[in-house]
């Protein structure tokens, strides 16, 4: 028999619905983050929903990117007719425009256009090869990420996360996987980042790899590409960072609540 809360209120009910409307709440803050309008908003809820409910994925944040994805992409294909395709290109256009920062601050506005106006070229002949939607801005950020390739310095291939770290994860266009991490969390990262490579100033690159795959939410493709590392040693170096990390109290409690695991 179900146990009840002394007020007569049912817990497993109650969880369910403060479920439900932190899905609400994700999702508003993704489709007014990125001013997506490929799809009316109810629809996306339930959707993400569905998705979670029927274990494609965990968590609401990834679920809403992984769905918007699929429609996006269907947009972009021009599958939809020319209104849609139109509007998915422009909604992919400011989505790389302002991930560019993210990697390259400082070159005049017309040189970070042609970047992202090469991009959406090089993704528009490649449509008909991506097999998988719902990785669709994946893609894009790979695409991203070799047209600026040149204008990277080495000292920021090799060590990014003094620079990555001092940003705003929030400002600086970082959702793939997609988590919002507000500026308390990111301090206490960077805090406990800084006070592991006091203990192992050897693992630079190790932690690197945790923070591209969890906190900037970069697939372990795009991982690979940005740090000059095969897929199998990615894999190597964030198991390796995550070994260090796991013995730090800070970690811990941040590991809890981004469901980070190894």
């Amino acid at each position: 028999m179900t146990s009840r809360a002394r007020d007569g209120t049912d817990p497993a009910v109650t969880q369910a619905a403060d479920f439900i409307k932190r899905c609400r709440q994700i999702v508003q803050q993704v489709i007014e983050r990125h001013q997506w309008t490929l799809v009316p908003y109810e629809a996306l809820v339930q959707e993400v929903l569905s998705c979670i409910e029927h274990g494609f994925v965990a968590e609401p944040w990834a679920a809403t990117i992984n769905i918007y994805c699929q429609y996006l992409y269907g947009a972009c294909t021009g599958s939809e007719g020319p209104e849609r395709q139109e509007r998915g290109f422009i909604e992919l256009n400011r989505y790389l425009y302002e991930l560019s920062f993210r990697d390259v601050q400082d070159i005049p506005v017309d040189l970070r256009e042609e970047a992202v106006n090469e991009t959406l070229f090089r993704i528009w002949q490649k449509l008909d090869h991506y097999r998988k939607p719902s990785a669709f801005l994946s893609n894009a950020t790979f695409e991203l990420l070799n047209v600026i390739r040149p204008w990277w310095s080495r000292q920021h291939i090799v060590t990014p996360l003094e620079m990555i770290v001092d940003q705003p994860v929030a400002e600086a266009e970082s959702d793939l996987a997609a988590r919002v991490i507000d500026q308390e969390m990111q301090e206490t990262v960077k805090r406990c980042f800084d006070a592991t490579l006091r203990r192992h100033p050897r693992a630079r690159q190790q932690l690197e790899a945790v923070w591209l795959k969890f906190i900037v939410q970069l697939d372990d493709t795009t991982i690979s590409h940005y740090i000059g590392k095969p897929i199998a040693t990615v894999h190597v170096l964030r198991s390796r960072g995550l070994r260090h990390l796991r013995h730090d109290p800070s970690w811990q409690q941040i590991a809890r609540e981004l469901d980070i695991f190894g």
